[in-house]
């Protein structure tokens, strides 16, 4: 049964319509929208455009709006988080993907990631087709594009796509976009939408690794504001909040990994371990207790040092985004994380990142990760995935290398690696690193785990891929 998706020219503001329209995307002014592309600040304000959007689809806020994703239903579907019972959330914890509300959650994600998709392909359409844009400019902006739109295509593929264990070769799961147009995009096998992917992510890395500045300078030199040589561009520094070249290898590491092709990922995620700066430092490092604290004014909680792509807000009000933790939404159960981390609270993750408000009863606890007012970053990919993906897939010599350096980081006990535990000892950590982040689900997903930590139900199939929204599926 062939199926199609169905999407148009984006606006110019490039606004997130309401599902009446469904996948239907409507040019509101055409001729705006050419202007905007008529000069190099209208491709820059094009491509900041995308990131406005993906800061509030990505937000770890939980207030239910029409851009609710990441934190609040990624960690539900794992449940993380001690929810009211009535709920759309308590739905989601039980797999319930029938559930009105939670069909409802599921057509907003799969139109947003879609819009931002079709943003990408209009950047795309248009960056090869003028020759006013600095060359600096051409290969990052088009770099950005193609990079994020593997990006967002790839948030699809892991959450309506199969078990990377169980693949269908001749199902054609969902549609890789690459193009603006009023036509329809037929479905994809899975063989074809991830060498779809890999075609973008090869060239997005191709174009950064020849311009972007984070290649050539330190994260501290681009991270200060001061413009120097030919960067005279806000968009060339504070290159960690944006899809950077390094952000582009870890995607690439981690699509690898989904696609199980684990030389590859060890390769890449190696070679962003492995990276230094001019004067020999290592461009990220792992972050330390130093870098925790109990202050909200502004912190690097979220570990700074080892954003390899991350979001940012100059403002964010935690208390007021986090209201709903009177009805225990962003608690989790002390005990479970307790026995998590085995009461370890020398390891900074349970000592300090973790922590028990004075009226909690000593029953429940929350994060610390994004308590913060000012200057906030909100971690899309980090160094510890790296770490992790060749300590499980690495040969166990350096895989051990690399766990007793993270260990020491985290202040936890390291236990050897061997080929017998290693994987568990990934997932495990996966679980400590990665609370209030979202990659849990994924990562259980990627193992077909059936019996994960805190899900009461048997994780199948059917738990674990979402189907696809009702609206779209009967657009065939």
């Amino acid at each position: 049964m062939n199926k199609f998706i169905y999407i148009s020219l984006c606006s110019l503001v490039f606004l997130f319509t309401s599902c009446e329209k469904w996948l239907t995307i409507q040019p509101n002014n055409e001729i705006e929208k050419t202007k905007l592309y008529e000069t190099e600040d209208g491709f820059w304000q094009a491509t900041n455009g995308i990131y406005y959007y993906l800061y509030h689809i990505y937000d770890p806020s939980v207030s239910a709006t029409e851009y609710r994703y990441s934190v609040d239903v990624w960690e539900d579907l794992i449940c993380l988080w001690t929810v009211s019972s009535t709920s759309s959330s308590a739905q989601w914890n039980k797999h319930m993907y029938k559930n009105s509300n939670v069909e409802n959650d599921m057509e907003i994600i799969f139109l947003n990631l879609y819009n931002l998709i079709a943003h990408c392909n209009t950047i795309l359409q248009y960056v090869d087709n003028v020759d006013f844009l600095p060359s600096t400019s051409y290969n990052i902006i088009k770099g950005e594009a193609l990079a994020l739109r593997a990006y967002f295509h790839f948030d699809l593929m892991r959450l309506w796509g199969p078990i990377p264990t169980n693949i269908d070769e001749n199902y054609t799961y969902l549609p890789y976009v690459t193009q603006v147009s009023k036509s329809s995009s037929e479905y994809n096998t899975y063989e074809d939408y991830m060498s779809f992917l890999l075609e973008d992510l090869n060239e997005a890395e191709r174009l950064l690794k020849m311009s972007d500045p984070i290649v050539n300078y330190s994260c501290d030199e681009l991270n200060t504001g001061s413009m120097f040589g030919d960067y005279n561009r806000t968009e060339f520094y504070y290159r960690q909040n944006r899809m950077n070249y390094y952000g582009a290898c870890a995607l690439h590491a981690r699509v690898a990994l989904w696609m199980n092709d684990q030389q590859t990922a060890v390769s890449y995620a190696d070679s962003i371990i492995n990276a230094t700066n001019a004067d020999g430092s290592l461009k990220f490092t792992l972050g330390t207790a130093s870098d925790v604290s109990e202050e909200t004014q502004t912190n690097t909680n979220t570990l700074h040092t080892e954003h390899l792509f991350s979001i940012y807000y100059s403002y964010y009000n935690w208390q007021e985004s986090w209201s709903t933790i009177q009805d225990n939404k962003h608690y989790f159960q002390w005990s479970k994380i307790s026995s998590l981390f085995n009461g370890d609270e020398n390891d900074f993750r349970f000592g300090t990142l973790c922590y028990q408000p004075d009226d909690s009863q000593q029953a429940y606890g929350t994060s610390r990760k994004y308590m913060c007012y000012d200057d906030l970053w909100v971690p899309l990919a980090r160094l510890s995935e790296m770490y992790f993906i060749v300590m499980e897939c690495g040969s166990l010599d350096r895989a051990n290398e690399l766990y007793n350096q993270f260990c020491a980081s985290r202040g936890c006990q390291y236990t050897e690696l061997t080929a017998e535990n290693r994987q568990s000892i990934v997932l495990q950590e996966y679980y400590k690193e990665f609370i209030a982040e979202g990659q849990i689900f994924f990562a259980n997903k990627r193992l077909a785990i059936q019996n994960p930590l805190w899900v009461e139900d048997d994780m199948r199939e059917e738990q674990y891929v979402l189907p696809i929204p009702e609206r779209e599926s009967n657009l065939q």
